[in-house]
């Protein structure tokens, strides 16, 4: 059995839910994020993603410097364990149609598990011979983390 924690990524991002989508463009940006936890007081309240950044502010013509993360944000948030079985994270996944996970230890947020880290848990255990999975997981045979 193969834990959340063994595949999770340990980057995660966060601010608060009264900052700006403008203010989350930029730390996604800067960071290299494709999405970043909404805090309330320390708590995770939401997710926000590229894609909600794209359909809610940009396609809406919305001020990004006025939009407040809390009206843009997907919930609830579904959180998982560390040591939760990634195949039992993965269906989680599939049936509420979301890509990434919040992993948190009790009240601490230690990672995001997200469909590219499923794909290159696959090819690493593919030993990077399935071209599909290799692009899914975004790296060439013998490349990335997996090594």
């Amino acid at each position: 059995m193969t834990k959340v924690s063994e595949i999770m990524s340990k980057g995660v991002a966060s601010l608060e839910s009264k900052e700006t989508a403008a203010t989350a463009s930029k730390k996604m940006i800067e960071g290299g994020f494709g999405c970043l936890l909404v805090t309330r007081k320390g708590r995770v309240v939401g997710i926000v993603t590229e894609r909600d950044l794209v359909r809610k502010v940009l396609a809406e013509n919305g001020n990004p410097d006025k939009i407040k993360l809390e009206e843009i944000m997907s919930q609830p948030v579904i959180i998982v364990s560390p040591s939760l079985d990634v195949g039992y994270a993965s269906k989680l996944m599939s049936e509420k149609r979301i890509r990434r996970l919040p992993v948190m230890d009790g009240d601490m947020l230690v990672g995001i598990m997200t469909t590219t880290d499923i794909a290159r848990y696959l090819a690493k255990t593919k030993n990077h011979l399935d071209p599909l999975i290799n692009a899914v997981a975004r790296q060439e045979p013998g490349e990335g983390p997996y090594k």
